[in-house]
């Protein structure tokens, strides 16, 4: 009851627990490896309410002398708003997506909570993807498939129960820490809570992608930084000021001012240079090189990707410049667990970016700004289907074809093969190089997610409508999405094929040979991120599946996931978040000669989009560019 009081009366409505199986401890967990292995799951547990405070309470003797004991689940409209806030602001600087938890189907609380996050998320959060689930299924699901999980926000009593479960899919109680930030004072905004978030809300790279990792110390060590940071602010220690930029700065702008300013602001002004300085931090032992990376479209799917993956990976740049259209102009976005960047229309056009990552709407856009940028001397990285068949234009998948980026000075201009493209000849590059493809059928399962943030809200929206038997007429899609797949990616050509049909064709005949037969037919999927595809194989020389096995288990960015037994393969579901390529149910294909059937499954807006240009610009800038 003394904890609870503390809670309480410190108002730490949110408690974060997080739960993470490194490599070294995986074997600590009770659940098989490939259940656990890469686990990296947020729980946001309300903290000061519910079933733990509500009131009336107590045990009592009824008329007839039976004792009874009693509880009472209460929450208020603001309580589940603002843990809710919490929850969707951390699923922004992770993958982007939100489980709430409730039993809504038994308990009115829980229908409550359930309709004021739903309105929550479709008044301010849109771009995150929110599902909502019963606690028992939660429960079962966090031992069945944990990996589906970002972020899950529940109520007090739910959380309790559910984050306990998540520890021991660590291996241990004791390896999951905990954060209980206060709200932020001084009247700021509710959403400003997490300004001063902890390391530990960020996605923490595993030792596969190259990056090391802290024990569970360090976990600790953060989380007991986010509560001091959210706490108090602190005063100035000359140097890098955490709170004023450059300590330096903020004393240049107090400087002729003899009216004790500097001494009473403590950082509150932050002063516009000191602010623009503060955008990127650079790692210790970590040499920047000078580089300034725009992102165009950076309010969009792919944009936010390609901040996160840039952070992720320390790429070496000075200054990233977030760019959106006049509509978005204004907006913050994420770079990294603890800077966040404001959009604008363009750069300044005097100091021109080094690098131009390019993602926008669509390629009429590229098509206008593409070109401009080039002749401002940047490298442009364009993720739209605007210059990928132009020949003076390198298509680039780095472990595939990395060696055409050396082309790129013809227009400064490096196009980035289409999400489907890109997963596909990941794949079947070495097996390519070993036999010689003759022939690729190939029917994809692609997410709503590839058609941008409006089509993930349609297959929201469509999904809610059947549940609540109302109707909602297609937008994003020709035909409802919703409990339905979409035979059309694209506008039709006059041969019967879609947009869609012909990139994977054109593009795969550009990376990998010409003289492939390719025969494509693309499908819309009612799933939010992700992209599958079954791909039928046949070969000039002889393959078999073990040989198969064996040369993509060797391949960089590939992983194959392919046992002969129920669950025993890779979904959409599991490579969400993920860099690799995975591949599962590879067989011989009995109707042709040498011939071969792969199941293909990817992140597309991770190596289908953004990665894939992240690793582009590094090796652009390790083997062809100088510092700028």
């Amino acid at each position: 009851m003394g904890i609870l009081r503390l809670r309480k009366e410190m108002d730490l409505y949110a408690n974060l627990r997080p739960a993470l199986v490194f490599d070294p401890l995986v074997e600590a967990s009770t659940l098989k490896d490939e259940v656990v292995r890469g686990l990296d799951l947020m729980i946001v547990r309300e903290l000061t309410g519910g079933i733990y405070f509500g009131e009336p309470r107590g045990v009592e003797t009824l008329p007839d002398g039976t004792r009874r004991g009693f509880d009472t689940e209460v929450y208020s409209a603001p309580e589940i708003e603002r843990v809710s806030r919490v929850a969707f602001e951390l699923a922004r600087r992770r993958d982007n997506r939100v489980h709430s938890v409730e039993k809504a189907n038994v308990m009115e609380s829980g229908k409550f909570w359930r309709d004021e996050v739903t309105a929550l998320h479709a008044a301010d959060y849109t771009d995150v993807a929110l599902e909502h689930m019963y606690a028992d299924n939660c429960a079962m699901q966090l031992v069945r498939r944990p990996k589906q999980f970002d972020v899950i926000v529940t109520s007090n009593l739910f959380g309790d129960l559910l984050s306990d479960c998540a520890a021991m899919l660590t291996g241990s109680l004791g390896m999951l820490p905990s954060a209980s930030p206060r709200p932020v004072r001084r009247g700021r905004k509710p959403q400003g809570a997490l300004r001063t978030r902890a390391r530990v809300s960020a996605r923490h790279r595993r030792p596969e992608s190259g990056q090391s990792v802290g024990g569970a110390s360090q976990l600790h060590d953060d989380a007991a930084l986010f509560v001091r940071r959210g706490r108090r602010r602190r005063p100035h220690r000359g140097g890098r000021s955490g709170r004023a930029g450059g300590g330096l700065a903020h004393r240049r702008h107090h400087a002729g001012r003899d009216d004790g300013s500097f001494d009473r602001c403590h950082g509150r002004c932050r002063p516009r240079r000191a602010r623009r300085a503060r955008r990127l931090s650079t790692p210790k032992g970590v040499r920047t090189m000078g580089y300034r990376v725009a992102v165009a479209g950076a309010t969009g799917n792919v944009g936010r990707q390609l901040l996160a993956v840039l952070a992720e990976r320390n790429f070496p740049a000075d200054e990233i410049i977030p760019l959106a259209s006049r509509a978005s102009a204004g907006k913050e976005v994420s770079f990294g667990d603890d800077i966040t960047l404001r959009c604008t229309i363009s750069p300044n056009s005097t100091s021109p970016a080094s690098i131009w990552a390019c993602s926008p709407p669509g390629s009429a856009v590229s098509k206008v700004h593409a070109p401009r940028a080039a002749a401002q001397g940047c490298v442009v990285i364009d993720n739209t289907s605007q210059f990928r068949m132009d020949e003076d234009v390198p298509l680039v998948v780095p472990e595939v074809n990395g060696e055409t980026i050396a082309g790129y000075d013809a227009r400064n201009i490096i196009a980035n093969p289409n999400c489907s493209t890109i997963q596909m000849v990941m794949a079947l590059k070495p097996l390519h190089d070993h036999a010689r493809i003759k022939r690729i059928v190939v029917s994809t399962y692609q997410s709503t997610s590839g058609a941008g943030k409006q089509a993930m809200d349609e297959l929201f929206d469509h999904t809610r409508a059947i549940y609540m038997n109302a109707r909602e007429e297609p937008r994003a899609f020709a035909k409802t999405i919703a409990f339905n797949v979409v035979p059309q990616i694209g506008a039709f050509d006059t041969d019967g094929s879609t947009g869609e049909e012909a990139k994977m064709v054109r593009e795969t005949q550009r990376i990998l040979d010409p003289e492939i037969l390719v025969s494509a037919t693309c499908v819309r999927v009612p799933t939010f991120i992700g992209h599958a595809e079954a791909v039928n194989v046949e070969f000039h020389d002889p393959i078999d599946e073990e040989e198969a096995r064996e040369l993509l288990s060797a391949a960089p960015g590939v992983e194959v996931i392919d046992r002969p037994f129920d669950g025993g393969y890779a979904t959409p579901v599991d490579c969400v978040g993920e860099d690799a390529t995975f591949v599962s149910r590879i067989r011989r294909d009995p109707t042709v000669a040498n011939g071969l059937c792969l199941w293909i499954v990817s992140d597309n807006l991770r190596k289908g989009a953004a990665l894939n240009a992240v690793q582009i610009a590094e090796d652009l800038i390790a083997n062809h560019l100088v510092p700028a």
